[in-house]
């Protein structure tokens, strides 16, 4: 800025002795800058800074003109803070800008009656679960754990996100499982000892027992086992678990699951006995398998599903989507032909959530299709969204809400 000419023709502006071709002058200056007509505006009152300023301090014009004409350090400062004035107005804009449009967002997800509005992102399950030993001893499972324990004379071993048992290592391993063993100092009989695996919701974990038998826990199921078998391989089941039995044909592998028993010798088959399912069902994907169950007896074939209706006891067999009942434990979710409220069940236990299926709308909403298990529940929800008509929404108390969407009104006849 020159000076000593517009120092002439802003005193002159303030004075109200300007002339017409001084205030030309004055105007085209202004032009030439933003920060040129902010000082103008600010002489002028025009500007809510000024208006601010005038307020404060009880600055006159004669004072801002005074403030202008200072030596060259005063008006290089009033210069950086006309700079950080408009930066900070462009930043206040900005932020405007996305809050308004975050909030109109908002808005517009809320009563958009067909759109999902989850605003918390609800992550899938993880590899994790509880051992508890014969001792009393609890040992927490996770993906780092890394560990060895010895209960008697079996050696448990702990990797990450699966545990195995040894079966004991002597002279006498050859003979039938389930003897004493007279080196025991406790003389304690290991097939009387049992340890119990616990899956919480939002959990999984796989299990090697002491006959090389393997088993995928499902979330918020568990298994009791012994830590050694004997005459008769034989666990407990509560909630899902998936086995893959090692053969062995002189001591049969028996699973007891809410009042139903299945047997084998070698096979691989699935076993769901959930408390809040209305069926306890085993799914046989390979060998053969009997099940028993309420004085009926039923021997299935791969591919064949048993089932249990809890409200009559009645033991019925039927054909069945093998992927859709045992992939699960390869990270896929399987639906087929499946309704709306068995899988929102599944997804309950895997992301250990609360929710609401108790809509009428939903009856007869049926799903087939397949997602990664470990996507999240967003993901899996925007999909159904998408691929049905139904609108997931997250209330207050963080229960997720499903809903059949809105039927459009109809038009009038003309």
């Amino acid at each position: 800025m020159e000076n000593n000419p517009i120092d002439r023709l802003l005193r002159d502006y303030i004075s109200g002795r300007i002339s017409p071709e001084g205030m030309q002058e004055l105007e085209a200056w202004s032009r030439e800058s933003e920060e040129n007509r902010q000082i103008l505006d600010l002489i002028d009152g025009n500007s809510d800074l000024g208006s601010e300023l005038s307020r404060m301090y009880r600055y006159d014009k004669e004072r801002v003109w005074q403030a202008i004409c200072e030596e060259d350090r005063r008006y290089m400062r009033r210069k950086r803070f006309f700079r950080t004035l408009r930066a900070c107005a462009a930043v206040l804009l900005l932020i405007g800008v996305f809050v308004s449009g975050a909030l109109l967002y908002e808005a517009r997800e809320r009563l958009d009656p067909n759109r999902n509005h989850l605003p918390e992102t609800v992550e899938p399950g993880t590899h994790r679960a509880v051992l508890e030993l014969s001792s009393g001893e609890v040992v927490a499972l996770t993906d780092t754990l890394r560990t060895e324990l010895r209960e008697r004379n079996v050696h448990i071993e702990i990797d990450g996100d699966r545990i195995a048992y040894r079966a004991p290592e002597t002279s006498e391993a050859s003979e039938t499982p389930g003897t004493r063993k007279n080196t025991e100092p406790d003389k304690t009989d290991p097939t009387e000892l049992f340890n119990t695996v616990r899956v919480p919701q939002g959990g999984e974990y796989t299990l090697t027992l002491s006959d090389g038998t393997r088993a995928w826990i499902n979330a918020g199921s568990s298994i009791t086992y012994p830590l050694h078998f004997g005459r008769e391989r034989r666990v407990t089941v509560c909630g899902e678990v998936f086995f893959e039995v090692a053969r062995d044909t002189r001591h049969p592998f028996v699973v007891a699951a809410a009042g139903m028993e299945m047997t084998v010798l070698g096979t691989s088959f699935n076993v769901m006995a959930y408390d809040d399912e209305p069926r306890v069902e085993t799914t046989l994907v390979t060998g053969s398998l009997r099940v028993e169950a309420n004085g009926s007896q039923v021997v299935l074939t791969p591919g064949q599903q048993a089932g249990v209706e809890k409200a009559s006891g009645f033991l019925d067999v039927r054909e069945v989507n093998v992927e859709a009942c045992t992939m699960w434990r390869r990270g896929l979710l399987v639906f087929y032909e499946e309704s709306l409220r068995s899988i929102c069940r599944k997804l309950e236990r895997w992301y250990d959530v609360r929710i609401d299926t108790s809509s009428p709308s939903l009856d007869g909403v049926l799903y087939t299709g397949m997602v990664k298990r470990h996507e999240t529940l967003n993901t899996i929800a925007d999909l159904m969204n998408l691929t049905n008509d139904v609108v997931f929404s997250q209330q207050d108390d963080g229960t997720i809400r499903v809903v059949r969407k809105p039927r459009p009104k109809a038009r009038p006849a003309l």
